[in-house]
């Protein structure tokens, strides 16, 4: 439940690369996509990882798997972005 709480904390920006990096399998496809440095997605999980003092990525030569603390994050950002979308998809329609 630490792991849960610690989350509120979470800069947005970092949780969208996050997501991105969890999506491409790598840091470095997923920098290549946003055209920006893979040392800026790395630094920015690792940003996440110290927050709630927990791997999110098993790192491998292939790339990245989520871990379980990363696979419940994945969810989370991924509930709270379409959360997001529908909220700004009823501010547009009235």
């Amino acid at each position: 439940m630490r792991f849960l709480n610690k989350i509120y904390l979470m800069n947005w920006e970092k949780l969208k690369v996050f997501k991105k990096v969890a999506k491409a399998g790598s840091f470095l496809t997923a920098s290549k996509q946003d055209k920006k440095s893979q040392s800026t997605f790395s630094r920015a999980v690792m940003d996440l990882e110290k927050e709630i003092n927990q791997k999110l990525f098993n790192r491998t030569s292939k790339g990245v798997i989520p871990t379980l603390h990363g696979s419940t994050l994945l969810n989370l950002v991924n509930d709270f972005s379409s959360k997001l979308n529908q909220f700004r998809n009823n501010i547009t329609k009235n």
